[in-house]
């Protein structure tokens, strides 16, 4: 009986990544259409890019959209409606510090989209401006 309650404890644990990846995709489905395929996009993806890492690395990242899921679910329930609670978070100047180059510049394209969507394009034409030609 013990053996199989770990063999079973064990298949849990294997597919936890795609149970977190499915209930992420059930809770966009509560979000306006464009942010909904803006959103499925970027957790394809990074879910994909995650798929062979470090099992380190792998923790840190099930971590971050197990907390994900959990905040979505909190802002999306009747009480975060009822309440008007925002969906989404501010990351705090902290959290952002010990981010890597790569995830600064991912950060970056993900609010670059964010803004599109929400009709500003203000860092996009900061940097375009930036990169002009005429500008150096």
């Amino acid at each position: 009986m013990a053996g199989r309650t770990v063999l079973q404890a064990a298949e849990a644990i294997e597919r936890f990544p795609l149970l977190l990846y499915k209930r992420i995709l059930r809770l966009h489905y509560a979000l306006p259409k464009e942010a909904r395929l803006m959103g499925d996009t970027y957790v394809r993806d990074e879910f994909r890019r995650h798929k062979s890492v470090e099992p380190a690395q792998a923790l840190v990242f099930l971590k971050e959209w197990a907390s994900y899921c959990h905040t979505l679910s909190k802002q999306l329930s009747v009480k975060g409606i009822v309440n008007k609670t925002p969906i989404g978070q501010d990351f705090s100047s902290e959290f952002i510090d010990n981010f890597s180059e790569e995830q600064l510049h991912q950060l970056l394209e993900l609010r670059i989209e964010a803004e599109r969507y929400l009709g500003r394009n203000e860092i996009a034409k900061l940097l375009e401006n930036s990169n002009s030609p005429e500008q150096k």
